[in-house]
């Protein structure tokens, strides 16, 4: 019998590894972040042997550490990663993550009705975050398209997959067949011999893998995004917030929902399982960068969210450029309506508004697709009590906030072992005398968007 799971988790920034027995009691974390991130103009790029070598020494450590006889091991990983290939499985240049704008010079020749046909068809925004707009910058002859998913499952049991969830969000899926996209591949001269072959999220293979040296099974498991959601399995008419570097709202819905002038997000999870959402450049990365130029620290934010010093300032956050809700790579933030009697608070808490009423349009989008009355919120900025106070005013619904450690990681387990969850949350009420001040402030954001 298995006793332990080991739940990997590949991000763009970082991979963790954790630890659970069967209880789903968690036992240890091995977290390692990237040393060999390229990350200059238009290039994000990773090092896929880095990632690899980081989970084989984490799960090596496990084995030894905890004596462990066997294991199971599911996967997930972040989604939009391009990974080239030769014949023979070499890896030809480093991984392209989502953040990656090759590609975003091609847009302009694609017309509106060829970049909403492929759209409706595939449920992926057609954006650079997309990598089918990388491939038709990046995709030399020749070669296969792997991602991480895919190229860690291969290397754990010598067989190319990749999970549904992986696949849908590649933009090379059509939604209606949950295959690839046959236009498409033609399009970029491809065959589906050049793509992995796409599994259920519970699919599983066991091997005895040399380098562990016992036997494991690996489940291939599912994407960040599907992963998240899944950790509220037990939440009625819930969408899910998560806040890390950028922000992404989402919920898991029956049928898709592709809307043109939203551009939101369409993923097929299973034949009868979607996540509908929209992502955006800019989340916690506004405060860590708020931080460094104003000296300050998530301390100090918090307690800003605790106050609410008045102003009159109203920032809007692009400094990352932006996904949803405005798809621009090349906009900017603005810092508006400042006057002599601004504070060093009082902008500091402007910053920390626009960043929220950025989510709040986004919100208020998803709203429009799918309804929802309460919202799971997950991220590091779930340990400031000030700030998701201000979330829960600013959103006007009912956070819920799991008290379980690492929960990000439990969604995945969840999902592919179809086991309903039994959280346990904090639940954070908005404030109504707030949320008014907050819709003031909100249609002022608003009127200098346009």
């Amino acid at each position: 019998m298995i006793t332990y799971i080991a739940s990997i988790d590949v991000g763009t920034t970082n991979t963790k590894i954790n630890l659970f027995n069967q209880a789903s009691q968690l036992i240890d974390t091995f977290k390692a972040g990237y040393q060999k991130i390229n990350n200059q103009n238009d290039l994000f790029e990773m090092d896929f042997e880095e990632i690899w070598q980081i989970v084989n020494e984490g799960i090596r450590l496990f084995i030894n550490q905890y004596e462990i006889e066997e294991l199971e091991i599911i996967l997930t990983t972040a989604m939009h990663s391009v990974q080239l290939l030769d014949r023979e499985f070499k890896l030809s240049g480093e991984m392209v993550t989502w953040a990656d704008r090759r590609g975003h010079e091609l847009l302009p020749q694609l017309s509106k009705t060829e970049k909403e046909k492929v759209y409706q068809r595939t449920g992926t925004p057609i954006h650079s975050m997309n990598p089918y707009i990388k491939l038709l910058s990046i995709y030399k002859s020749d070669m296969k398209i792997a991602s991480i998913k895919d190229l860690l499952f291969y290397r754990l049991t010598g067989e190319w997959a990749i999970d549904l969830s992986n696949a849908s969000s590649s933009g090379l899926l059509n939604l209606d067949t949950l295959d690839w996209d046959q236009e498409l591949l033609t399009q970029l001269g491809l065959s589906v011999e050049d793509l992995p072959k796409i599994r259920p999220v519970n699919y599983a293979v066991k091997t005895f893998y040399k380098s562990l040296q016992i036997p494991i099974k690996v489940v291939i498991g599912t994407s960040d995004g599907v992963s998240s959601n899944y950790i509220f399995s037990d939440l009625n008419n819930h969408a899910v917030l998560s806040i890390g570097t950028s922000h992404a709202i989402r919920i898991v819905a029956d049928s898709p929902s592709i809307n043109v002038a939203i551009n939101n997000f369409s993923y097929a999870i299973d034949a009868h399982r979607y996540l509908i959402g929209l992502a955006s450049n800019n989340g916690a990365n506004i405060l860590a960068w708020a931080c460094d130029i104003f000296k300050s620290d998530f301390n100090e934010l918090n307690e800003i969210c605790i106050n609410r010093p008045i102003g009159q300032a109203v920032f809007i956050p692009y400094i990352n450029g932006e996904r949803a809700p405005i798809w621009q790579d090349s906009a900017t933030a603005s810092l508006l309506n400042l006057t002599r009697n601004a504070s060093r608070e009082s902008i500091l808490y402007a910053i920390i508004l626009g960043m929220l009423f950025n989510i709040k349009v986004n919100v208020t989008h998803l709203g429009e697709l799918v309804a929802f009355d309460k919202i799971g919120l997950v991220g590091g900025v779930t340990q400031m009590t000030g700030l998701t106070q201000l979330i829960a005013d600013v959103l006007n619904k009912e956070l819920y906030i799991p008290q379980i450690e690492n929960a990000e990681t439990m969604g995945t387990i969840h999902l592919v072992h179809n086991v309903l969850s039994k959280g346990k949350y904090a639940v954070v009420q908005p404030n109504v005398e707030a949320t008014k001040l907050l819709e003031a402030l909100f249609a002022q954001y608003l009127n200098e968007l346009n």
